[in-house]
């Protein structure tokens, strides 16, 4: 994972965490995510049923979006929040896929020991809805924890396992049993909310 420092206490420097294999030293995910299934190739009509091309070209969208979150569009964000540990998370984009929904995030690790978002990758790291229900974080392989190096940030998504359930309202939390106001900590906690009221139209 290619990483650079910051110049300065602002958001001058980042690490682009782009979609790719975990194996790729280049460019890698925060968040190992599947191929979208909207991205897999549908099977053809079958012939038996009658149905035709054109019809089943036109079910499919309605199929794979009917119960995702603003029907799977990409949501921008704007979300800052500072830890008095000298870290800085921002929410860039809400996305609710088929099977995984990301969080876009830019971390500033403005202290001079690395911190960890995801410690010991121990399903600290969540969404979770108003109802109870969570989807966890699914992290990249080469770096479970979330670690940061001091003095440096990153730049890609958070790739948390299944679509975004119906609910009114959603919260992001990462490192749960960890401090939200310890100054020394290495793992510090945030909790967000997210704004997903009205997103999923008329229930059903």
């Amino acid at each position: 994972m290619n990483y650079r420092p910051l110049r300065s206490a602002a958001l001058a420097a980042s690490l682009v965490l782009a979609l790719g294999a975990c194996g790729d030293h280049e460019a890698t995910q925060v968040g190992a995510a599947a191929q979208p299934a909207a991205d897999m190739p549908t099977a053809a009509p079958s012939a038996a049923r009658g149905d035709s091309p054109s019809a089943a070209a036109n079910a499919a969208p309605a199929a794979s979006t009917a119960s995702l979150w603003r029907g799977g569009e990409v949501a921008p964000l704007d979300v800052q929040v500072a830890h008095p540990n000298g870290v800085v998370l921002q929410l860039t984009s809400l996305q609710s896929r088929p099977m995984e929904t990301a969080v876009g995030v830019r971390v500033v690790n403005g202290r001079k020991r690395e911190v960890h978002l995801n410690r010991f990758n121990s399903r600290r790291a969540y969404i979770v809805m108003d109802t109870g229900e969570r989807i966890y974080i699914s992290p990249p392989a080469g770096n479970t924890d979330l670690t940061i190096p001091a003095g440096q940030s990153m730049e890609g998504e958070l790739v948390f396992l299944g679509r975004l359930p119906r609910a009114e309202s959603a919260t992001l939390v990462l490192n749960e049993n960890s401090s939200a106001d310890n100054r020394a900590t290495d793992t510090p906690r945030f909790q967000l909310d997210l704004p997903v009221a009205g997103g999923f139209g008329t229930a059903q």
